[in-house]
């Protein structure tokens, strides 16, 4: 089929060569004039114009999540100080908090609020441990007023997923040509899942925009062997490693790439290869002002957290270590049903190419895949789709291939269409709430919380839905169980504090205000998750909540019968468990 072709060295530049001039050539053959051209251009444009609406439009409607009030306002003292001696500064390279640290550089912030410790100057467990108590007091400061800065530091993060965007219908045009890019690009613009993490201020969307990109520039550079194509590929690799320690993963992933490549009888420019590494550690390097230790410290810091372990929570069971399936089961009940479809028949595709050896070019996106996939399956951690979000991209562009065969005939056209309509809808269906996605397989985002919560649906996300709830009910005051760390008080929420992770008084109780009430209950919390007692919350588990806040926060109201006919809740909350933001 010639959607999956292998590209050749020759081919490669023969297709650029042929783009120069007032007409260029589609990835199906077709000249186009410069108005074609245009008017091709605008449905990519189109796509990413409404990705950034929607991010946009949902930022807006989201308290902080628990990560962002960690990390906001670090990336500015690391900027101007240039030092990794305060709390949460190795938790993780610095790329992503300089980006989304910009807007702050031109605003008065309280410089109390980073202060270093010198006697713990070389305490990994001081200087990676992340305070959200700095960034709730950053939050709550005039600088923010309406949460001005923090919606701006994520809309940095909402143009690093822009350029992601672009290189997806870049790489999957070059592939697949234009029927192939459109149905990549409308994979990524209306994904919830790519919606969800490029509004935030956390790494995930850096190092899945970088990790792809650093891909795309080394398949160019085997395919052209053009100089270029080795020193920006290399500066994205260096970008990559500067925006999570995961990203190491790139180093032998685009060696097996490379070798894949050469003993397939291709040809290689050994040095250009060997250049496009020595940049991206280069850049790695002076992005820590030529200084490794604390790049080191957060990798050793990171491995004690893993050793210890984390609470988990995985259709009502529970572990610290993890289950080996947890990635299976949130990459099926988080993906929307029609990109598994639309998987399924590219892969089938690519098999029947097999024989033909036409595989090649699929390899540089499955074979990261399957390694980002497979590292957090064998590592026994099971946390949050977020550590699996750079497989997306890759993904994307595999699904592309099976564009042409689509079209090919007209009742495969009409199943397309349909499953682009039902794929978009749900991407409009579920905003602003995109975290909380869950597909039909697990009955939907309303029974999310069934299968996972943390950050796969509960990340404290939903203060400002419960401040408006609480006005249209008249509500006054509410009895709070909330899992995150933003401040409820910054939206004017009162409310009697129970058992949380994590609020400021959440160790007090007021046992004049038990049931009858209203009471706010995180996901999380409900499950228990972070608490000894797993029957914490037992009680409200066997109600019917009022309503739910973005799917993450239940809403109960106990009248005075229900109050006398169930215990009220404990006088004092177990211990909670440590959390890794």
């Amino acid at each position: 089929m010639a959607s999956l072709t292998l590209v050749s060295a020759s081919d490669y530049s023969a297709s650029h060569e042929s783009g120069r001039g007032s007409s260029t050539v589609n990835g199906d053959g077709a000249q186009l004039s410069p108005k074609q051209r245009l008017l091709r251009a605008l449905v990519p444009a189109l796509c990413l114009a409404l990705f950034a609406v929607q991010a946009v439009t949902s930022l807006v409607q989201e308290s902080s999540t628990w990560d962002e009030t960690c990390y906001i306002g670090l990336g500015k003292y690391l900027v101007q100080h240039r030092r990794w001696d305060v709390p949460g500064s190795i938790l993780h390279p610095p790329l992503s908090f300089v980006i989304h640290s910009i807007p702050l550089l031109f605003v008065n912030t309280d410089t109390n609020l980073w202060k270093a410790d010198p006697a713990k100057s070389n305490d990994i467990n001081y200087l990676g441990t992340s305070l959200p108590w700095r960034g709730q007091d950053l939050l709550s400061s005039p600088a923010n007023q309406g949460d001005r800065l923090l919606n701006a530091s994520r809309l940095m993060m909402v143009l690093t997923a822009l350029l992601l965007g672009c290189f997806v219908y870049a790489w999957s045009y070059s592939l697949y040509g234009y029927s192939g890019a459109i149905l990549a690009v409308i994979l990524f613009s209306f994904s919830p899942n790519i919606l969800a993490h490029s509004r935030l201020i956390t790494p995930d969307i850096c190092i899945t925009t970088f990790s792809f990109i650093t891909v795309y520039y080394l398949w160019r550079l085997l395919t052209g062997r053009r100089l270029r194509d080795a020193i920006v590929g290399g500066l994205c690799l260096g970008f990559a490693l500067l925006s999570k320690f995961t990203a190491l993963l790139l180093l032998p992933i685009c060696l097996v790439l490379i070798i894949l490549w050469w003993l397939r009888g291709n040809s290689l420019r050994f040095r250009y290869c060997l250049l496009f590494f020595i940049i991206g550690i280069w850049v790695l390097y002076a992005g820590y002002c030529m200084n490794m230790n604390p790049y080191f410290a957060g990798i050793e810091y990171q491995k004690g957290r893993a050793a210890i372990g984390h609470p988990n929570f995985l259709m009502g069971h529970y572990a610290e270590s993890g289950w080996w399936y947890f990635w299976i089961v949130v990459f099926l009940l988080k993906t929307p049903i029609p990109t598994m479809i639309f998987l399924a028949i590219s892969a089938m595709l690519m098999l029947r190419q097999l024989a033909s050896r036409r595989w090649l070019n699929e390899a540089f996106l499955l074979i990261p895949s399957a390694a980002i996939f497979g590292f957090f399956c064998f590592n026994g951690q099971a946390k949050g789709l977020r550590y699996i979000l750079p497989i997306y991209p890759f993904l994307f562009v595999f699904a592309a291939g099976a564009a042409q065969w689509l079209l090919s005939r007209r009742l495969r056209a009409v199943a397309c269409l349909a499953a682009l309509t039902w794929y978009m809808a749900s991407s409009f269906w579920i905003h602003p709430h995109y975290l909380a996605y869950f597909n039909e397989l697990g009955g939907g985002p309303d029974n999310g919380y069934k299968y996972l919560v943390d950050s796969n649906l509960d990340w404290g996300q939903d203060l400002k839905g419960l401040k408006r709830f609480m006005l249209q009910h008249g509500i006054s005051r509410i009895n709070l169980s909330y899992f995150g760390s933003d401040s409820p008080e910054r939206y004017g929420i009162s409310y009697v504090p129970l058992p949380s992770f994590l609020l400021r008084d959440g160790d007090r109780r007021h046992h004049d205000s038990d049931p009858p009430g209203w009471f706010a209950i995180s996901a999380t919390s409900l499950q228990a998750v972070y608490f000894l007692d797993r029957d914490e919350f037992a009680q409200f588990k066997a109600l019917k909540p009022v309503a739910k806040i973005g799917y993450s926060i239940f809403i109960y109201h106990i009248n005075r019968r229900q109050a006398s006919e169930s215990p009220p809740p404990p006088a004092a909350p177990p211990q909670a468990l440590p959390a890794s933001p």
